[in-house]
């Protein structure tokens, strides 16, 4: 009996450990840019609550401005006063740590996430909080806007 419990907590904790290590995506990057991605892939499943800053809760500019601040890299508040942060960069020169731009509604910018690799970044989402998205999925690539490469 001890020997069937110990075997499966044993299971339990390589399929807990499996899981976690598995949303991590690893990516090239100087070590500040590695750094914010780190902040923002520990804290996947973080639930969204408008205007929030705080791993409590998060939206999209709150999430990336906690993930830039908390690594010693100011940044604005907003989308909009974000998509004014470094340089342009085109779709097909993306680099881990560059933020990503949205119009959901209307015409304006409206969402941010961080790129990640290949066509993946993370975001702060109103259904499902802070998760990870293909810029290839058509709600975003209908929705794309831009991307800005921080300078550091």
């Amino acid at each position: 009996m001890r020997k069937g419990l110990a075997l499966l907590a044993a299971c339990a904790a390589l399929l807990a450990f499996g899981c976690s290590s598995a949303k991590r995506i690893r990516v090239d990057a100087p070590p500040s840019i590695r750094t914010v991605l780190e902040r923002a892939q520990d804290l996947i499943g973080t639930p969204y609550c408008s205007a929030g800053t705080t791993p409590d809760c998060f939206d999209c500019s709150g999430f990336v401005g906690y993930c830039y601040v908390t690594t010693g890299i100011p940044m604005p508040r907003t989308s909009r006063e974000l998509f004014t942060v470094g340089q342009s960069v085109n779709p097909s020169d993306l680099s881990a740590g560059d933020l990503v731009f949205f119009s959901t509604s209307n015409s304006i910018i409206n969402h941010v996430g961080i790129f990640l690799a290949d066509t993946r970044f993370i975001h702060s989402s109103t259904s499902s909080g802070v998760m990870i998205s293909s810029l290839e999925e058509p709600y975003w690539k209908q929705r794309y806007k831009g991307a800005r490469r921080v300078t550091l």
